[in-house]
């Protein structure tokens, strides 16, 4: 187990143990107190045979105990098969990682509610009450957990679907980085500042959502530059297309052109090209722009291009005598 890995099933023996442990210690405090023995007899009565309640109904605890203890049980054999669906039996399947996600995070949510329902059945539960509590809750559904049904739904829609998946790239408003996790209610993003960015499902679902490696990590880069008037513009245009072959991000075979260096305009002060390249990755889009625009700055100084800078030149057309303050001293008095 890593490090970074959350166990859920050390969480559930560490409460099934403090819940034990507790019991048997004010078990043990009335087994030392009750000197007739009385006392132990009436708690194994009422605990096996149940303690009576109104309208003829009794609480079980032994079968509320037990009920607990089938639910947890289910929901360890729920991990484990969850686990064993992950790492074994979907690889040898071929199945990909969003694939093993989708099918696992849904395998859990179902063992979670089958176990709910059979630790209820065990624990002696009236589902005719419970029929009541559902009729409810669907008001409050209806009016205060829009959200949250929405989601839900959502976060099926996602998994069933796949638009984005665990390990895509994506940009949703202004929130850019790496899918980590695809949950029922929300999805969590990573960003390139490695801050962790919780999405309601609902959003990624109704909003305009950019997935950059949908189908493939290919995707194009453009890096805008500018040369003096007078440079060579050929020379240029070889130049830039040989840095950017020579960096190992770069497609230069295959179903993606190779680079293109275009002669886009005639600026103010510079001569304005755009190189076009394809790379292998698209979430190392920055990485790869800023190797291209060292690689391009030294080689414009190998080779003697000057990348300019605004210049503006001045024009005095009249007027120049009144603001030369040398040129009033100069003026002799009037007689």
């Amino acid at each position: 187990v890593r490090t970074e890995e959350s166990v859920t099933e050390l969480g559930w023996l560490r409460l099934i143990f403090g819940f034990v442990f507790w019991i048997a210690f004010v078990l043990l405090l009335v087994w030392v107190w009750d000197t007739t023995g009385n006392a132990i007899a009436r708690i194994q009565t009422s605990v096996v045979e149940g303690i009576p309640l109104r309208e003829g109904s009794k609480l079980v605890p032994s079968e509320i105990l037990t009920g607990i203890g089938v639910f947890v049980a289910l929901l360890l054999f729920t991990a484990w098969f969850k686990a064993s669906l992950s790492k074994h039996w979907l690889r040898e399947v071929g199945l990909d990682r969003g694939a093993r996600d989708a099918v696992t995070t849904l395998v859990g949510y179902a063992g979670v509610i089958i176990a709910a329902i059979i630790g209820m059945v065990v624990a002696g539960v009236n589902f005719k009450g419970l029929a009541i509590v559902a009729g409810a809750l669907s008001v409050g559904i209806g009016f205060g957990l829009q959200n949250v049904v929405n989601n839900f739904v959502s976060g099926l829609i996602l998994l069933f679907e796949r638009p984005i998946k665990a390990g895509d790239f994506v940009s949703v408003g202004l929130i850019e980085g790496k899918v980590r996790r695809i949950r029922i209610r929300s999805t969590e993003i990573e960003t390139l500042d490695r801050q962790n960015v919780i999405v309601p499902n609902s959003e990624l679902v109704s909003t305009q959502v950019t997935n950059w490696v949908l189908h493939d990590n290919i995707g194009r880069l453009r890096v805008l530059f500018g040369v003096a008037y007078g440079s060579d513009t050929q020379k240029v245009k070889e130049i830039v297309e040989q840095v950017a072959r020579e960096h190992p991000e770069v497609m230069t075979q295959g179903r993606a052109p190779e680079p293109l260096c275009l002669f886009m305009a005639f600026g103010e002060s510079s001569l304005d090209f755009e190189l076009r390249v394809w790379i292998r990755h698209i979430e190392n889009r920055f990485e790869v722009t800023s190797d291209l625009n060292f690689a391009i700055d030294q080689a414009f100084r190998d080779n003697g291009i000057e990348i300019p800078f605004p210049q503006r030149d001045l024009h005095i057309r009249s007027g120049l005598d009144s603001l030369d303050p040398d040129s009033k001293a100069s003026t002799p008095a009037s007689d």
